[in-house]
């Protein structure tokens, strides 16, 4: 248990900061991407944990993969949430003001 404990606050960790190393930060949430994080860091726990890859012998597995998929998650969900909000803030910026 405390694995995951360990688990959830590393991927709350790497989800504030690569929001607050990202230049569109502005465009979405501060929770959302500390929330795809830490959303990925538990189902990869909880896979691993069903599957007995963290037996005694290989402990490590158990909070080291899930720490990994926390840390790319927000880096991979960053580009095409941040490039989506842009497109549909220049279009509805775009709509007001021909209005």
């Amino acid at each position: 248990m405390l694995s995951l404990i360990l688990v959830t606050l590393t991927a709350v960790a790497a989800g504030f900061a690569v929001w607050a190393a990202d230049r569109h930060r502005d465009r979405y949430g501060a929770l959302l991407l500390p929330g795809i994080s830490v959303g990925a860091a538990v189902l990869t726990w909880t896979a691993l944990q069903a599957a007995g890859a963290a037996s005694f012998e290989s402990e490590w597995i158990g909070w080291a993969i899930p720490v990994a998929v926390a840390i790319l998650a927000p880096l991979v969900a960053v580009v095409p949430i941040g490039n989506s909000r842009a497109k549909a803030d220049t279009a509805e910026s775009e709509r007001i003001l021909r209005m």
